[in-house]
């Protein structure tokens, strides 16, 4: 009879030892994990929360997950292969694999103090879930209310108040630890180091699960270790079996180590539920009596085939001759009614055999041994379809069970891979920052050997370097602003420097650069800055030159100011008559001038300055009243006075790009715009005011200083220089 199996449901490489056990004990193990764990989504706050361990009252390990993914982050967070456990702050957790999975970390007494539920130490956690939040695979004593039990017994009363408590989890579950701290006075910090999720089973696996569920298939029992983990197989089995299927794999034996775990499944119709003791070894027990109900009688060995019995021959009876004296033939008649009587008269008897012949013997019923033969082989058929059926369920679970151990292959090699791909990561940033190294390292050798080239220079390259440069910077000051001047100093200061070193091999260079200076000597001057400025005082005076449209109020301002002028000049005429008459009388001692300067001026003479002002500004008014003029442009005298602010602003523009045109040599553009403005200034400004005609003077003035001059380059210099070089 075929073993019984028994469906393992941890989740992938975490149920070798449970499976090896059931092995050694006779039973076929199919893995058929219902959970999948994996890191966190988002591992950040679990980082953060690291980082600040030392500030925690109580750290809470829920599982042996929650264990291995903290403390690899934390290895993280300190840069350490080796985390560091700080020795002030206890750990609590639910079960003894977290127990023993914090020893495997260094996580121990009496350098740290660990707390669990009673018989820790003894047993096995069922659940490799999150028991302390919601996690329901362990007994009473190793879930979350056991823990409570012994935190209240083993620290002090309030010694959790106002304190942080940071619990590490899995996602989802229930909050019963953190309510009962909260209620303690601490201040609960949760956080994910792992998530849950559903696997996704593979072929092989769901084939062997439809081939136990077959009538006359060997009985099967499934180890639910979490109530998550018995929905996870509803899910899946609605979706992958049939209903006839699924209504099979309801009234399969279910083996639960927690009555929670009991009601959820029997709550989603399983109804064969088997409880067991908490721990691998109570698991291992519940299966080995499951197994033992369900074992049939011994199968007994098939008979070996018999040969039939040989069936002796018979030799067939002799054929005797006729005797024609005791049968004698009848007598043969021509006639018709001896015909018929003969033929219808009953056949005489056969006598007697003689005496001394042998009587016929019957033989038995013989069998046809090709019959036999074929009953042989539909027996060996038979036998070998159904040996056949055994071997191809027995590998079925062996693809199976092998499939799980390449799961749990799979999940290491993932780990593995990922500190590797780390490491890979560190050595990368370490070989970045040694290739950067390496970059300055070579920065700096190539500027030690620049260094050292300039210092292995003798003092005529250096020399000659100098000179090419002055070169250049003058050859471009005289392209750029014409300074005849500067590229002169330049040219005579080269020719001083190698007139001071007296070698042959300048001479070339020498009378290339007296050429240049003669070149430069004979360039006449022009003075384009002082024709710059000529423009600049115009631009200035342009807003206050009085237009022909508003003459009227220009000249009665004039006449306003001549007057103001003549009577300044008639007052400054009369102090000065004054100073000198008295200057004239004879002074005799300090009182005397004392009494000269006291003595007022005569009345007569101040009566006559007021009169004689009085008639000239009467005689300007009158010469005012009337005046006839010529003006040739009629539109001079229609401009508004917006039209007369913009005429001025185009003035200006004349002017401006008229300096920019002087400025950059180009004299055609100079000229035009500075006729263009003086032809403005001619049609629509007075040209008999003072002003205008000083405005009309500086802009002739700047024109007749801007003389366009073909300035020299200093080519041949620089070309001897260069052959200098190359030699």
């Amino acid at each position: 009879m075929p073993r019984p199996t028994v469906v393992v449901t941890r989740p992938a490489g975490q149920s070798r030892q449970l499976t090896e056990a059931l092995s050694a004990a006779g039973l076929d193990v199919l893995g058929f994990p219902l959970l999948a764990i994996g890191p966190a989504a988002d591992d950040a706050p679990l980082r953060a929360a690291l980082a600040q361990l030392a500030d925690f009252a109580l750290v809470v390990f829920v599982s042996p997950n929650a264990v291995a993914f903290a403390l690899d982050a934390l290895a993280q967070v300190q840069d350490k292969p080796v985390p560091q456990w700080p020795e002030s702050v206890p750990v609590a957790v639910v079960g003894p694999a977290s127990v023993a999975a914090l020893a495997e970390r260094g996580i121990a007494a009496p350098a740290c103090r660990v707390i669990a539920p009673a018989g820790c130490t003894t047993g096995h956690e069922a659940d490799n879930g999150d028991a302390a939040n919601g996690g329901e695979g362990a007994e009473a004593r190793f879930d979350s209310e056991a823990l409570w039990q012994q935190l209240e017994a083993q620290l002090d009363a309030g010694a959790l108040q106002g304190r942080q408590v940071l619990i590490i989890r899995g996602n989802g579950g229930r909050d019963w630890l953190a309510e009962r701290l909260r209620r303690a006075g601490a201040e609960v910090r949760a956080v994910e180091a792992y998530q849950r999720s559903v696997p996704a089973p593979g072929s092989m696996q769901w084939q062997a699960v439809r081939d136990g569920l077959k009538p006359g298939a060997p009985p099967q029992a499934w180890l639910l270790t979490s109530s998550e983990a018995v929905r996870n197989l509803d899910e899946m089995a609605r979706q992958a079996l049939s209903p006839q299927e699924l209504a099979c794999l309801r009234q399969v034996q279910c083996i639960a180590p927690h009555a929670r775990i009991a009601e959820q499944a029997q709550a989603l119709g399983f109804s064969h539920l088997l409880r067991a003791a908490p721990g691998d070894d109570g698991l291992l027990a519940a299966c080995r009596q499951w197994a033992q109900a369900h074992a049939g009688p011994p199968e007994p060995m098939p008979a070996p085939p018999v040969a039939p019995a040989p069936v002796p021959a018979v030799a067939p009876p002799p054929v005797l001759a006729p005797d024609p004296l005791i049968n004698p033939p009848p007598a043969t008649s021509t006639k018709v009614d001896r015909v018929t009587q003969d033929n219808t008269a009953p056949p005489a008897s056969s006598p007697p055999p003689a005496a001394g012949a042998p009587l016929p013997v019957r033989g038995t019923p013989r069998i046809n041994p090709w019959w036999v033969l074929l009953l042989l082989l539909i027996l060996a058929i038979g036998g070998g379809f159904w040996w056949l059926q055994q071997r191809v369920d027995h590998l079925t679970q062996e693809l199976a069970r092998r499939q799980q151990s390449n799961d749990a292959l799979v999940q290491e090699t993932r780990v593995l891979s990922r500190n590797a791909q780390e490491t890979v990561k560190e050595l990368q940033a370490k070989v970045g920052a040694l290739d950067g190294q390496v970059g300055e390292a070579r920065d700096k050798q190539a500027a030690l050997e620049q260094v050292y080239q300039d210092l292995m220079r003798n003092r005529d390259d250096w020399e000659i370097a100098e000179i090419q440069q002055l070169l250049t910077n003058a050859g471009q000051q005289l392209q750029l602003t014409g300074n005849v001047q500067v590229a002169l100093a330049a040219l005579q200061s080269a020719d001083t420097r190698l007139a001071r070193t007296d070698k042959p091999q300048y001479n070339l260079l020498r009378r290339a650069i007296a050429r240049d200076v003669a070149r430069m000597k004979a360039v006449p001057d022009t003075d384009l800055t002082g024709a710059a400025i000529k423009l600049d005082e115009a631009i200035n005076q342009i807003d206050t030159l009085p237009l022909l449209s508003s003459e009227r109020m220009l000249e009665r301002s004039e006449a306003d100011a001549r007057k103001s002028d003549a009577k300044v000049e008639v007052a400054e005429k009369a102090e000065k008559a004054d100073k000198a008459e008295t200057a004239a009388k004879p002074a005799t001692g300090k009182g005397a001038r004392n009494a000269a300067k006291a003595e007022p001026a005569p009345a007569g003479n101040t009566v006559g300055k007021w009169f004689g002002g009085l008639w000239a500004s009467v005689r300007d008014e009158l010469m005012q009243v009337i005046r006839i003029r010529r003006v040739d442009d009629a539109q001079a005298l229609l401009l508004t006075g917006d039209q007369g602010w913009f005429l001025r602003e185009n003035v200006k523009l004349r002017l401006l790009n008229a300096r920019l045109a002087l400025l950059s040599r180009n004299e055609p553009v100079f000229r035009n715009d500075l006729a263009a403005a003086q032809a403005m200034l001619g049609r629509y400004f007075d040209t008999k005011s003072r002003r205008v005609q000083a405005a009309l003077t500086l802009l002739k003035q700047a024109q007749a200083g801007a003389v366009t001059v073909q300035l020299p380059t200093m080519a041949e210099s620089l070309g001897a220089l260069q052959a200098l070089k190359k030699e």
